[in-house]
């Protein structure tokens, strides 16, 4: 529902033809458009496949507390963690509705590449206060509230799965401990990349 409204009322097709045309030949936009009304489903294919991607390997992350001798954690199977996984990421959808309520309603002059790099209540909307470096982007765009948001509910259902036997400290720790690292890996490969294209 997110990518329709984005795409219906963000998203447009002026706002990508006024942002492609800055660099663009207009026969090079037209076919881009074209093509874009050819294969409007892929994005929703994509986002699902992509959020799918995200859920299995935040839950392979977690997976790894049965490393730690913790109570009951052998009752816990791998669908557990993607079920919790899965509920968490009801978060980032209330950040998409913020995102749009943002662009739609009280910041309506702006282009794609305002779009792009905003992020809700994260550090990358004080970037004038910061470095404006391309790699950094994206770690600035996930030090946000709702991820706070994400990690203080991955903690409280770790605890959960294991029947409130370790403090929500403990949690919050093994949940740094697992998805923390993880994520702290995957932002070290994705500014890899950034940096790569860069130069």
């Amino acid at each position: 529902m997110l990518t329709y409204l984005d795409k219906t009322y963000i998203s447009t097709d002026s706002k990508i033809i006024d942002f492609l045309t800055k660099d663009y030949p207009s026969t090079v936009v037209q076919n881009y458009m074209e093509s874009q009304k050819k294969w409007w489903w892929v994005s929703y294919v994509a986002t699902l496949l992509l959020i799918g991607i995200k859920v299995l390997l935040v839950a392979f992350c977690l997976n790894f507390l049965k490393l730690f001798d913790l109570p009951h954690i052998d009752k816990i199977k791998f669908g557990d963690f993607v079920f919790l996984v899965l509920i968490a990421e009801s978060i980032f959808i209330v950040a998409g509705f913020y995102k749009f309520i943002n662009f739609h309603w009280i910041n309506t002059d702006y282009t794609l590449e305002d779009i792009q790099t905003y992020y809700p209540m994260s550090l990358i909307n004080i970037k004038e206060h910061m470095s404006t470096e391309k790699w950094l982007a994206y770690p600035l765009q996930l030090v946000n509230l709702f991820e706070v948001f994400y990690w203080v509910f991955l903690a409280w259902g770790v605890r959960e799965l294991l029947e409130e036997k370790i403090s929500y400290v403990k949690s919050f720790g093994l949940v740094a401990l697992t998805y923390g690292i993880g994520l702290l890996f995957w932002v070290g490969v994705v500014c890899f990349f950034i940096l790569n294209a860069q130069y």
